[in-house]
């Protein structure tokens, strides 16, 4: 027997402002206040943000954006402005790079009128033709990020970043009854919760956070305003955690704040290089010059070959994947010195993404062959593929080194 899906009913503001989306509606002081929940592919969230500003006329319209993903909002071009070269110069590649693929997941859900985002976007423009207050209520995407790498360790990050390298070789349609279910108050809570429990500090994050960070800006805002009426556009996944944090303050200091590293975080500076000099020294000491001659040059060949190996199958150009050759054996010696980071930096200054495809990436991860022929993705394939490689060299060498040393 199947489950009749009730409808939200309209709730009411002392405004007379009625609304069948999930709001919440509540009085700061003197302020009027009203929070729309939305889901970002939904035409029925884009209308009804259109309602609510044109029919109740708020003074201040709130958006679940940050600055720079409003800048991105308001110059569509933003993504062929991106200097890859200076991302991988600066070393900021991981958060590009789960941006990218965030970004691109997102931009494939759902095959509808309405894109990802399309209500955020109609409140930004009404905003400014109407002359109202435009506020970015959402805290700096690069501090989300920053903040949730580094609640995990190496092995969560790797499979972190197989789990959403792996969404993208899933395209979604979304019916009109699923995008209806995303508007419920847990349903990002419920994805999230897919996750498993190793995740639950990048949870905290992405979400509870967040919650916190949205319902204080909210709230200031109100207070600022002293009188008149605030609208806020949010997801609806954040709706309950901001009712809930809107009746006290939050510390805006503690939650904008970076991570700081602790000391334990410089070890893997050290164990590798220790191990590789500990197994050398008593294989040359307990096995004789051959077998430890051996060893340096199983370092040399199999780390060389595997990140190597990487580069060709991102289609590396001939210097990037000789780059990789040659760094690999030395990064674990010389912290900035990378493979997959010398190589995606090689690879983007000798080939420079053209302007299409920055365009054409949420296109080109549709199928295969995109993922090599887009320039954008393939440089951090290059990036990625000879770092992977390397460290499976890594592996396999110690392995080998600690077994020929034990062995009778």
């Amino acid at each position: 027997m199947s489950a009749t899906k009730k409808s939200t009913p309209p709730q009411k503001s002392s405004a007379g402002l009625l609304s069948k989306e999930p709001t919440h509606q509540t009085k700061i002081g003197k302020v009027e206040l009203v929070v729309l929940g939305t889901a970002h592919v939904s035409e029925a969230s884009v209308a009804e943000v259109e309602r609510i500003i044109t029919k109740w006329n708020p003074d201040t319209i709130c958006v679940e954006l940050c600055e720079s993903r409003l800048k991105s909002i308001q110059d569509p071009n933003y993504l062929t402005k991106l200097d890859i070269f200076k991302v991988f110069r600066e070393r900021k590649m991981w958060l590009v790079f789960s941006n990218l693929i965030l970004s691109s997941f997102q931009k494939r859900l759902g095959g509808g009128k309405s894109k990802p985002g399309d209500e955020l976007r109609r409140a930004v423009d009404l905003a400014t033709k109407l002359g109202k207050k435009l506020q970015c209520v959402d805290r700096e995407i690069q501090v989300t990020l920053k903040r949730a790498w580094a609640t995990v360790g190496f092995i969560s990050k790797s499979l972190l970043v197989s789990i959403l390298f792996s969404s993208l070789l899933v395209k979604e349609e979304l019916s009109s009854q699923k995008i209806e279910e995303m508007k419920t108050e847990d349903a990002l809570k419920d994805l999230f919760s897919q996750l498993p429990s190793r995740y639950d500090s990048i949870k905290r994050v992405i979400l509870d956070e967040r919650d916190r960070y949205l319902a204080e800006k909210i709230r200031r805002e109100a207070l600022k305003l002293k009188k008149g009426k605030v609208f806020a556009v949010v997801g609806a996944g954040h709706l309950e955690g901001i009712k809930t944090y809107l009746r006290e303050e939050q510390n805006l200091v503690e939650l904008e704040s970076l991570p700081q590293k602790v000391w334990t975080s410089y070890l893997g500076y050290f164990l590798v290089p220790a191990l590789f000099f500990g197994i050398a020294g008593f294989t040359y000491y307990s096995k004789g010059m051959d077998a430890g001659n051996q060893f340096l040059i199983s370092w040399l060949v199999v780390k060389g070959a595997l990140a190597g190996l990487g580069a060709i199958l991102a289609l590396a150009h001939p210097i990037s994947i000789l780059l990789a050759i040659l760094i690999s054996p030395l990064g674990n010696f010389v912290p900035f010195l990378k493979p997959g980071w010398v190589a995606g930096l090689a690879e983007s200054w000798l080939r420079k993404p053209l302007v299409e495809d920055f365009e054409s990436i949420a296109q080109d991860t549709e199928e295969w062959t995109g993922y090599w022929r887009n320039r954008v993705i393939r440089i951090f394939l290059v990036f990625l593929f000879p770092q992977l490689g390397s460290t499976l060299g890594t592996v396999l060498v110690t392995w080998g080194g600690l077994h020929n040393l034990f062995q009778s």
